[in-house]
Parts: structure tokens; sequence; C-alpha cells
């Protein structure tokens, strides 16, 4: 990853950290802003990820952990250990802040969960070894940065496959490169599009390459947005699911597209059945801004497994109790049931090409 990009990413999520002290200041502020049903929405798509793939997990790390926003997830999940790492030195001293609020609420006495956080740039620069394997890795709404260059993409791959356990999962959230490209041509406004609630700018020239086709991205009321200029928005890179798949298998991450979750699928495009990459389609109250919406359907999920062989059984269809999951009893009342919105509209022509003149599937 250019170091120029770099600093420029570490700069802009320090500007956004100190803005809550704690984690029921943040919650407060979730509640009360602009972005609220976005925030809502993502959280709800992250907390089932995690009770799928993290349930009583012993140990869990976490790549990018921000401000520790999942927090309250891990806790309610029931993992024991989290390490956290991020690029952000001041985000990393919020997310202890939060902790430690957190661990110290009367809800939350006699919870195992331990967790540390630390800063680091290396993630995707150089090999990174913890000192244990972990249960699962996470990579929530960060991903598309380590799609700078594809070196940078395989020291990442590589470092969540050497931090996980044999049959451990990787997971998280991404924004997607069709996606990005789909919302900007579609508004007639290439390379810039100015909504109420999202800004993109694309910054490469010509057809998208797979790695290396950086823009910028602006979501209203959320850490993406300048502090200081609103449009500005946070750098990233366009990802698309065949590259990710090419590079993941390389390290023993074989994608898994049929999660076995149907708490899940209501939250993601029916299009998007057995595919790596599961879209997001929110339904938001009709006073929402409708660029909101467009904002939220620019993300999608994703799932591996290390080590599982191409034919083998998915978790879905291993016995109920060797399923990571939760129950729904375990689940806080208050997040209902997902709803569901319109399919997408179909795909642009002239799509971004892949490796080997492949078209760059989704």
């Amino acid at each position: 990853m250019d170091l120029e990009a770099l600093k420029r990413t570490e700069a802009h999520y320090d500007l956004h950290a100190g803005k809550h002290q704690s984690a029921e200041e943040a919650l407060r502020a979730r509640r009360d802003g602009e972005a609220a049903p976005l925030k809502q929405f993502h959280n709800k798509i992250k907390r089932e990820m995690i009770y799928r793939f993290a349930w009583q997990a012993d140990s869990l790390l976490d790549f990018a952990c921000g401000r520790g926003g999942d927090l309250q997830k891990w806790f309610d999940a029931g993992v024991k250990y989290v390490k956290g790492i991020d690029l952000s030195p001041r985000e990393v001293e919020e997310a202890q802040r939060r902790y430690a609020s957190e661990k110290a609420l009367p809800r939350r006495q006699g919870a195992a969960l331990q967790a540390e956080f630390m800063a680091s740039p290396e993630l995707g620069l150089s090999a990174w070894l913890e000192p244990r394997e972990f249960d699962a890795v996470t990579c929530m709404f960060a991903l598309h940065y380590f799609f700078a260059s594809e070196r940078t993409l395989r020291t990442f791959l590589g470092n969540v496959a050497r931090n996980l356990k044999p049959g451990g999962y990787f997971f998280g959230t991404v924004a997607s490169g069709r996606r990005v490209q789909e919302t900007i041509k579609r508004s007639g406004r290439w390379p810039s599009l100015r909504l109420k609630m999202l800004a993109l700018d694309a910054r490469w020239r010509g057809e998208a390459a797979p790695f290396g086709c950086a823009y910028n991205c602006a979501i209203g009321d959320t850490v993406t947005q300048g502090v200081q200029d609103a449009n500005e928005g946070s750098l990233e890179y366009l990802v698309y699911a065949s590259p990710l798949a090419a590079v993941a298998a390389q390290h023993g991450l074989t994608p898994l597209t049929d999660w076995g979750a149907p708490e899940l699928e209501g939250f993601f495009d029916e299009a998007d059945r057995g595919k790596l990459l599961k879209h997001f389609q929110p339904k938001f109250p009709p006073t929402c801004d409708a660029s909101l919406a467009q904002a939220s359907s620019l993300f999608a999920a994703f799932a591996f497994q290390k080590g599982a062989a191409p034919g083998a059984p998915t978790s879905a269809q291993l016995p109920e109790d060797m399923r990571p999951r939760a129950s729904a009893a375990k689940r806080p009342r208050d997040e209902g049931p997902p709803a569901a919105a319109p399919a997408p509209a179909p795909g642009l022509p002239g799509e971004a090409v892949g490796d080997g003149g492949a078209p760059m599937e989704e």
C-alpha cells in the first residue's frame, strides 16, 4: 500500500477518534444521527455474522478494529478473548476506553470477554504473527483498503491465514467494486457523485483493474465522512470477488457461499445465493433520504473457512451441534427481523475485467 495513502487513511480515522468517550455515548450518537437507520442495519448484519461464525468462540482477531464498534456483539456472543488491531492509534485508544467502560457495567459483571487493542500499520505491509491461533478473524468495512495492490492483498490474507486455526472462519463486510462503479455511472455524473448522504469520486481512469483502482467515499454521519470537508471522504479501492477468492485460495481460505443461516437471508440480495459476495439489501423508513439506501447497498458480506477442501461439506451441511451459531432466544430483543428490499438493477455493460480476461465476478 502506498505509504502516502496509508498516512492519509491513518490521519482520516485519527480525526474521528475521541468523539465519544464510552460505548454508551457512541450508542446514543448512533441512535440520534441522520445515518441511524444505516448504522442499525449494518450492525444487525455484523451481529448475526458474529453469532453465526464466532458464537462462544475462545478467541477472535479483529483486523481494522477501529473504535471497537463490535464490543457489545462480542460480549453478547460469548466470545472469550478478542485482539483488535488498527492503523489509527487514536481509534485504538478509544477502543480501549470503550472496553473498560463496557466491562464496568453491572450487566457485564462475570462476562468472560477479555479484549486488548493495539495500533499497527503493518497488516498489509509485512508478515504478522500472533502468539496464538484464533477461532475467527474478522475485517469489518475495511478489506477495500487492502486492494491497493495485489501484493498488499496477498500480505493481508497471508496474515489472516497465518493467525487462523484450521477450520476457523474469516468473515467481514466490504464495499463492492461493481456497486461503486454502477452507482456513479447510473448518476450520469462520472467521475463524481454528490448526494445528500453519499459522495463518491472515482480516481482511476479507463477500464477498472483488479487492484489499485482508488476512489473517495463519504457517507454522511459516519466515519467515512471527512471532518473538515464532508465530501472528502476516505480513500478506498475497488473490490471484486474473483481476485479476492483467487488470492484467498493461495492461502488455504475457501469461500463459504451457503452460510446455513436463515436469519441472515433477508439482509442480502436474493441474486447472491451461492456467491461469495452477498450484497446488502436495505429498506429504510420513507422519511430517510433515498441516498442513504444507495450508500448501504454499496456493501457486501463475505466468509471464508481455513482448510476447507473444495467439495467438502459447508458448515450449513454439518450436524446442528457442530454449527457455531446462536439461538434466537440468545439475541437481544431490541433487534427486529431484517426487512427485504427490491433487487438492485442489473449490471452495466463493459464491466471491469479481472485476471485472464474473465469478467470480475461479484
